[in-house]
């Protein structure tokens, strides 16, 4: 039995029996875990403003049998203007759910935490796009998954694609495709421009800092909205509802 101090951000929860919920918190020190908040949902408990989705701060859990149970929180920043906004919320949401989809459960990832901390902040109190933003997240996210697309060749004959004239996406290929390469995978191509795919490797320069620079064209938001949330539904196993809204 022990007390335990650890920072991170409530990325998910489940409501469990009268006045409890089961938070996921992705956390700097230990990546995804699981806590037990008892009677939060009690209008007057102490343990109420830390148990909401974006809620980021200090948390103070008591550990005992492999389980985490809420003691506290200090509440560092809480992201309310994703609440005020459907387009911010969704974007906010379909963060979080990618975030919850890379993260490994007791193994930590800065980098990913890093990253979204910053997106949530510039999708709350900035003026960009939420879509903007969220595809621009998705991006950086999959890089540092290991799941960064190809975009400058072929993913399935590795030819140089700068030059060329008609350009496909493929979910299932890894990435974009040549005009010869892109009959093998119909099912699931999409129609890209050469920006589309400069806009993707821009995203990938960015700093986590410099993420509120991104400013798509509409052709282009047109084009990644489908290609790549299609490619991180399959490159991380799973639907993302949240993005419906976007």
């Amino acid at each position: 039995m022990a007390l335990i101090t650890v920072n991170g951000i409530v990325t998910r929860y489940a409501n469990y029996r009268d006045n409890d919920r089961i938070l996921t918190l992705f956390t700097r020190e230990r990546g995804l875990i699981s806590a037990a908040a008892r009677g939060c949902r009690r209008p007057k408990s102490p343990l109420l403003p830390a148990s909401e989705l974006f809620v980021s701060g200090e948390f103070v859990l008591f550990f005992n049998r492999e389980k985490y149970t809420l003691q506290s929180c200090d509440v560092q920043e809480a992201f309310y203007p994703l609440r005020e906004d459907v387009e911010r919320f969704a974007a906010g949401a379909y963060m979080l759910a990618l975030a919850n989809g890379g993260a490994v459960t007791e193994q930590p990832n800065e980098a990913l935490l890093s990253l979204l901390l910053y997106a949530l902040s510039f999708t709350a109190y900035s003026d960009c796009a939420p879509l903007d933003l969220a595809l621009c997240f998705a991006v950086r996210c999959l890089n540092i998954l290991g799941y960064s697309p190809a975009i400058t060749r072929c993913a399935a004959c590795g030819r140089d694609l700068r030059a060329a004239q008609e350009l496909h996406f493929s979910s299932a290929a890894g990435g974009a495709l040549c005009a010869a390469c892109v009959k093998g995978f119909m099912m699931d191509a999409v129609p890209v421009s050469a920006l589309s795919l400069e806009a993707v490797r821009r995203m990938l320069l960015l700093s986590d800092q410099e993420m509120g620079k991104v400013r798509l064209p509409e052709q282009v938001r047109k084009e990644l909205k489908h290609a790549i949330n299609g490619y991180a539904e399959h490159a991380l196993e799973r639907r993302f509802q949240a993005f419906s809204c976007l």
